[in-house]
């Protein structure tokens, strides 16, 4: 944050005409706006100092924006909604990061583990905002934390579906965040993407006995990593959720502890949550529960809106964005070269909908082999990494990569694909999930 007033330059366009606007912030003061599907805005810092979570803007470049809603301290376009606000919740969260860097320098010193974050609360309170800003704050201070992504309806670091983690090695990208494409994702360990394990459903507890296989996995994978990484063991792990506030989100916030080891508990913005939680660990004293104030610029979206983002998401993987734009391509498979599985029978309601003491008669993690027709048409499929089609290990495999299902001919008995890259598929192994979209 700056100690002195930083002045900023945005631009609007009215009946063609660009107008442009000029802020001056003063220190510890938000500029917030909002930025529709289909319009872009430009930031531009003047002088001065400011950051958008957690990420110094530079001064002179210009920074583009759509479908976002941002908080910054400083910027060009247009915007649904500005304003500047002079109450936020940035003081306590830089005073959450230097609680984190107290422990690191604990870590460094003892050589144990550092800080174990889980970022818990309801939908639209600043989650992932604020796991930027943790992350961020900590590569300043050349620490590289693990993030991981358990919130499958967005796709923070790739699609939406899947569960992740990667290292941060990197300054997180204030226009792009965290990397939507194949060449601007971070990695995990020497691998050029991230590691990441498909679920499938945009809901953590839509299929909770997978949801919970695959955290384990994913677990596995991290411990080995922090195992035989000295400053990824010192550095800890940031953990991101989706609405965990119900009975299956209590058991799933309870596993991911246990797994990861969580020895820090955030709340944000639901005092109910924080009370349960507090009351669930108040006699362990491996965990402390913290409760944080949600941003007053934090917006609820509309399942119009998070739709809007998963397509995005989804387009951004095969074509890249405007900073780096990809060229996808267009393959034609061979019935006989896949085999294409779906996890469950038919549509699974989710385990919080079925009567106490009610066990599934289907299981969650029965694999069906789909046989190809029209109905596999706009469908994500991920590519699997299992040398075998022996089912746990085709679960908890992890994924290569993700095609398009563009046309799918029975008669031919062949599948039109689109592909990050040219070429025969890596594996033959693939997974349909609940996942369409329809390219524009």
């Amino acid at each position: 944050m700056n100690n002195s007033r930083s002045p900023v330059r945005s631009g609007q366009r009215a009946s063609g005409e660009e107008i442009v606007k000029d802020y001056t912030l003063e220190p510890e003061h938000e500029l917030r706006f909002e930025v529709d599907f289909g319009t872009t805005v430009k930031l531009k810092l003047i002088s001065g100092t400011a950051e958008i979570f957690g990420t110094e803007i530079g001064i002179a470049p210009e920074y583009e924006f759509t479908g976002r809603k941002v908080a910054v301290f400083t910027w060009r376009g247009t915007c649904s909604v500005e304003y500047v606000a002079t109450e936020t919740p940035m003081v306590s969260y830089l005073n959450m990061h230097l609680a984190l860097e107290q422990l690191r320098e604990q870590a460094k010193i003892t050589n144990k583990q550092g800080p174990r974050v889980l970022i818990v609360g309801p939908e639209d309170v600043g989650k992932t905002s604020l796991s930027k800003i943790l992350l961020s704050y900590a590569l300043r201070q050349s620490h590289n934390p693990i993030f991981i992504d358990l919130d499958p309806n967005e796709g923070t670091i790739t699609m939406p579906g899947t569960l992740s983690a990667t290292s941060i090695t990197h300054i997180i990208d204030v226009e792009e965040g965290f990397g939507s494409s194949a060449t601007t994702a971070p990695s995990m360990g020497s691998t050029t993407l991230p590691l990441v394990y498909y679920y499938g459903y945009a809901d953590s507890g839509e299929n909770l006995k997978l949801f919970k296989m695959l955290t384990s996995q994913l677990a596995k994978v991290v411990k080995a990593r922090i195992d035989e990484d000295a400053n990824a063991r010192v550095s800890g792990l940031v953990i991101d959720t989706n609405g965990l506030t119900d009975n299956t989100g209590y058991e799933i916030i309870q596993h991911c502890v246990e797994l990861f080891y969580v020895n820090i508990i955030i709340v944000l913005g639901h005092e109910r949550l924080y009370s349960d939680m507090d009351r669930l660990y108040n006699d362990n004293n491996d965990v402390t529960v913290l409760k944080l104030l949600k941003s007053g610029g934090v917006v609820d979206r509309d399942n119009s809106f998070r739709r809007q983002l998963q397509m995005r998401k989804i387009r951004e993987y095969f074509y890249g964005t405007p900073k780096c734009e990809l060229s996808p391509y267009s393959t034609i498979i061979n019935f006989h070269d896949f085999s294409i599985y779906r996890v469950g029978v038919g549509s699974l309601a989710p385990s919080s909908a079925l009567p106490i003491g009610i066990d599934r008669k289907v299981s969650e993690t029965q694999l069906v082999k789909v046989e190809p027709d029209d109905s596999l048409s706009h469908s994500i499929v991920a590519i699997s990494a299992s040398e075998t089609s022996d089912e746990v290990q085709l679960l908890e495999a992890n994924i290569l990569g993700f095609i398009y299902v563009t046309e799918v001919d029975t008669a031919k008995h062949k599948m039109t694909v689109l592909s990050p890259c040219p070429g025969r598929l890596p594996n033959q192994f693939l997974l349909v999930g609940s996942f369409k979209w329809m390219e524009s």
